[in-house]
């Protein structure tokens, strides 16, 4: 496209753009409402990141149809090259390292990966301008010993996707005979005169948009340091001392797809090359094989710039806005680096240094913490698409054997979330959500907020937001069909009120140094603190509040209709709070979050879940609060009479005298109540969410006593899931039929600390010290162990072997393991 023709167009959306204030997400002018939680969002400063977090390195704003880019390589020395393609961050590629270790969303920070198939070590650092609205980022590649002459090609990519969208009809066509003058959205073109031989020096595509204004992203070619690969062919256009591009007109949804874009064009330009006669492979050595070719002159909205390099290299990318007044160099690109890494370093030291002991005496576990607070916050992911829902099938007695559902799109829908895994889980979970957020209450409440509001805002005309969201294209590439597909009837653990609540007690405490609401946790207290010094925060939460309660109460409601266990036929006419996971199989519950803990077997529809049960009660404790809070005298009452309902269920439906345990409960042939017991994480749910009475000794004692047995739940590295003692320990599928999970287990350790204080006045001097070894010793196995890990294999994980203490399920899983970092924070002795 001529930069004449886009001239005019370019006038027009400035004109449109100036006229017009836009909010952070880019959709609708700004609403000068101090009444609105939009207020905390910091202007745009969370506008950009890495937000693409199931790639390696991803760059979007949050809008929903607009500038994606990101980088992908491969080793070019052989002619298998392609197979160790990277784009999309994989469980099974050979990594011995790729995480974040020093990064904030408002500011950006550094991730390191070791590529042990591409025998490199690629270092990103990616920063952003002050006001949030431009961008840069360092792509810095170190050879492995032994590996000093390796060729790695990189491949960076930006596609402008747009509100309107680009139709195509029969695949990709060419630019040619498009029309720009019916395009209103944006353009993205390259600005360097274009040369089919390729590129020295600086690259630069200029585009404009609607929601982002006129921009520039250039690339440079790094130092003179940076060494190419010899043209040993001497050809012109396959010279691997010159950069290439190609652009490329791709609908809207698909600029995700650059890797197969770029795959299927290498194809066609090797055909191309050997002209069927594939003896002439050897011609052309792989370095050169692999250049990018515009043997269609196309031009569109996709641009993909390769480099060659051999050996250590480094290249700069840089993203200007036009609405921004600070400008992004090339010559000041490195300074901006190393002051927002300080930056990093001081916000993390502020809220997490120094840690409680003995931690803080090993200047080690400071980078582990800070590693693992950058990978939770590296996970933060913007989400934009359709999902499937299956509003038809009706999940009850007969769904238990073939349970198969059928869904319909729905959406679009957006999502700012953190991913539990970002190779394994990099989408939203319902209920590791609320466990993600617990790092972040102090160091961020703000962005805290945004997450929560998020899905709130997912909360649909019945109270239902699905348990996974799976949005759009490039999210369901990535998920197994049988789990793409979400019921209305099926639910999960409600985390997510629980830290809304969290943040409004420490808000309320931060005004006036009161009680607050009734939700008493003291590590959230103790270790979070004040909502900031400053107080102007609370009167928008309170306003929230008001605005979200209907859907919160919908929200709660939901829970109850559609979980209610059966009572009436099974001799339960007097409890009125007792339930059931819907959409459980014989082999798995799903919805509550535990997938194959054992259940009771047959599965009949009298069973009665006691952790389905705790969920509810934190679910009415937290409505309770946000009732007090607002005043709202008549349903505070109502949630007083269901927990009030709840806590004596859990005695008398739920505790066997028998087994000294919580249990599910089901009937027997004759319809009479049994207890389904298989002692583990389900039998501490009431103790894990402070609905055992805190005088309550006798239950307190067993329950401890269940915790520090190494014949049941103790082991030298932690809480393991499923008694040692159960028949069905360690069989089957084993997720969680023995591993060790860290965040039940730092519920564990704030269980433990909270009934020390809370029931002092009623255990024995023993069992104060029973509960105090266990809780010391438990938090230091715990953190040793990750550590460890941490330390011989290079990630933190999902979960660990209760006998052996190694690494288990899906890598870089620095969702819920996080609050890790809490423990090292939490007091060494209570």
């Amino acid at each position: 496209m001529k930069l004449g023709n886009i001239i005019p167009i370019v006038l027009t959306l400035v004109t449109v753009i100036s006229a017009t204030s836009f909010d952070i997400n880019g959709q609708e002018p700004i609403l000068k409402d101090d009444e609105k939680l939009a207020a905390l969002a910091g202007e745009n400063t969370l506008l950009w990141g890495p937000y693409r977090s199931s790639l390696y390195f991803g760059v979007r704003p949050r809008i929903p149809r607009s500038l994606l880019s990101g980088l992908m390589w491969f080793n070019a020395d052989t002619y298998q090259s392609l197979s160790n393609f990277r784009h999309f961050y994989e469980q099974h590629d050979n990594m011995a390292k790729a995480n974040w270790i020093e990064y904030d969303p408002r500011i950006g920070g550094k991730q390191v990966i070791e590529d042990l198939d591409c025998h490199i070590t690629i270092t990103i650092d990616f920063i952003k301008s002050e006001d949030g609205k431009s961008w840069a980022v360092k792509v810095h590649s170190k050879p492995h010993v032994g590996y000093e002459s390796v060729t790695t090609s990189f491949i960076w990519y930006s596609g402008l996707e747009t509100e309107k969208g680009i139709d195509t009809v029969g695949g990709i066509p060419s630019m040619e005979d498009v029309d720009y003058s019916n395009q209103e959205d944006g353009y993205l073109f390259l600005e360097t005169p274009k040369n089919a031989n390729g590129y020295k020096g600086n690259l630069k595509l200029s585009g404009v948009s609607e929601s982002l204004g006129l921009f520039s992203i250039e690339i440079n070619d790094g130092p003179i340091t940076n060494k190419h690969p010899k043209n040993a062919i001497g050809r012109s256009d396959l010279n691997p001392r010159k950069t290439h591009h190609l652009s490329l007109k791709v609908p809207n949804d698909n600029v995700w797809k650059a890797k197969e874009i770029f795959t299927t064009i290498m194809q066609d330009s090797i055909n191309d090359l050997l002209q069927g006669n594939h003896e002439n492979l050897r011609n052309f050595p792989p370095q050169q094989l692999f250049i990018l070719r515009d043997l269609q002159k196309f031009e569109g909205n996709l641009h993909l710039v390769q480099k060659l390099y051999e050996g250590e290299c480094e290249f700069d990318i840089v993203y200007n806005s036009g609405l921004s007044d600070e400008v992004i160099t090339f010559e000041n690109i490195d300074e901006k680096i190393s002051n927002g890494l300080e930056k990093v370093n001081a916000k993390y030291d502020s809220h997490f240094q120094p840690l409680s002991a003995p931690f803080n005496k090993n200047p080690k576990y400071v980078k582990f913490g800070r590693e693992i607070l950058s990978g939770l916050l590296g996970g933060l992911t913007y989400s934009f698409g359709e999902h499937y829902v299956d509003r038809k099938t009706q999940i009850d007695e007969e769904s238990y054997e073939n349970l198969q559902l059928k869904g319909e799109l729905e959406g679009p829908y957006e999502l700012f979330s953190l991913a539990p895994s970002r190779p394994f889980f990099p989408r939203g979970f319902y209920w590791d959500e609320g466990f993600h957020l617990l790092p972040l209450l102090n160091y961020d409440p703000e962005l805290v907020l945004e997450i929560i509001q998020s899905w709130f805002d997912l909360i649909d005309e019945n109270g239902w937001i699905a348990r996974e969201q799976i949005l759009g294209d490039e999210q369901r590439a990535r998920v197994p069909e049988e789990f793409v597909t979400q019921s209305p009837e099926i639910v999960n653990p409600p985390t997510l009120m629980l830290a809304f609540c969290y943040v409004l007690d420490i808000a309320e405490k931060s005004r006036d140094g009161g009680t607050g609401l009734d939700i008493d946790e003291p590590q959230i207290v103790e270790e979070f603190g004040k909502f900031g010094d400053d107080k102007k925060h609370l009167p928008h939460l309170l306003n929230y509040s008001r605005e979200i309660y209907p859907k919160l109460k919908s929200h709660y409601f939901m829970f109850r209709k559609t979980q209610i266990g059966y009572n009436e036929d099974f001799g339960r006419d007097s409890y009125n709070e007792l339930y059931r996971w819907r959409g459980r199989t014989l082999t798995h519950c799903l919805a509550s979050g535990l997938d194959d803990y054992p259940r009771t077997l047959p599965a009949d529809v009298a069973e009665l879940n006691v952790d389905l049960l705790s969920w509810i009660g934190v679910m009415t404790k937290s409505m309770k609060s946000l009732a007090k809070l607002l005043d709202y005298q008549e349903d505070l009452e109502l949630y007083q009479g269901y927990e009030e309902e709840i806590v004596k269920n859990l005695e008398e439906i739920h505790w066997s005298k028998e087994d000294k345990a919580y249990c599910d409960v089901s009937v027997d042939e004759d319809d009479e109540n049994i207890y389904a017991c298989f002692k583990g994480y389900i039998s501490l749910f009431p103790f894990l969410t402070k609905l055992t009475p805190a005088d309550d000794v006798d239950k307190l004692e067993h329950i401890v006593a269940l915790l520090s047995d190494p014949e049941e739940l103790w082991s030298p590295y932690g809480i393991r899931s499923l008694s040692k003692s159960d028949e069905l320990y360690r069989s089957g599928e084993n997720y969680w039929r023995s591993p060790i999970w860290l965040n039940i287990n730092y519920l564990v350790l704030e269980s433990l600390q909270y009934y020390q204080a809370a029931s002092k006045e009623y255990l024995s001097k023993d069992l104060k010290a029973k509960v105090s070894e266990t809780y010391e010793q438990l938090r230091l196995n715990l953190v040793n162990n990750a550590y460890n890990e941490w330390e011989r294999t290079g990630f933190v994980w999902e979960q660990y072997d209760d006998e052996t203490g190694s690494s288990k399920g899906a890598k870089n899983f620095l969702g819920w393991s996080s609050t890790i970092l809490l423990m090292m924070k939490m007091p060494s002795t209570i």
